[in-house]
């Protein structure tokens, strides 16, 4: 049971970080992102295994501009699992990702976008009920 939360925490936080690429940066940086990750070794299926190794390559293209990418990455994700993201831009990301990593193993949270989750259990705002 325990992998299969570890293996939905991580195609969740890689389809985080690839949703906030191209939110930000649009679908044509996000490929070319994904291919400066590829010749870096690190294969799209392993950005969570190996957010580390991703967080050099960007900062080695983007400068301190990657920890935006990153910082905004693990808020969507923290948002994926319905957790309040109470942790500023200054904090340690990674210590964040492992406390929410955590959080997901011992409540057996899961992500908003898994099939067997009920949508019911997800709030809605008023707005969007209208």
């Amino acid at each position: 049971m325990r992998s299969v939360i570890v293996e939905t925490f991580q195609s969740t936080m890689n389809k985080c970080f690839s949703t906030v690429i191209e939110d930000i940066l649009g679908r044509t940086v996000r490929a070319e992102i994904f291919q400066l990750l590829n010749r870096n070794g690190i294969q799209p299926s392993e950005i969570s295994s190996r957010f580390d190794d991703v967080l050099d390559v960007l900062t080695s293209a983007f400068g301190e501009g990657a920890r935006v990418l990153v910082f905004k990455t693990v808020t969507e994700l923290y948002k994926e699992y319905s957790q309040r993201a109470g942790f500023t831009f200054g904090e340690s990301l990674k210590d964040q990702i492992i406390l929410l990593r955590e959080r997901v193993a011992t409540d057996l949270l899961k992500p908003r976008n898994d099939p067997s989750t009920d949508d019911s259990i997800h709030a809605k705002s008023p707005k969007s009920q209208e």
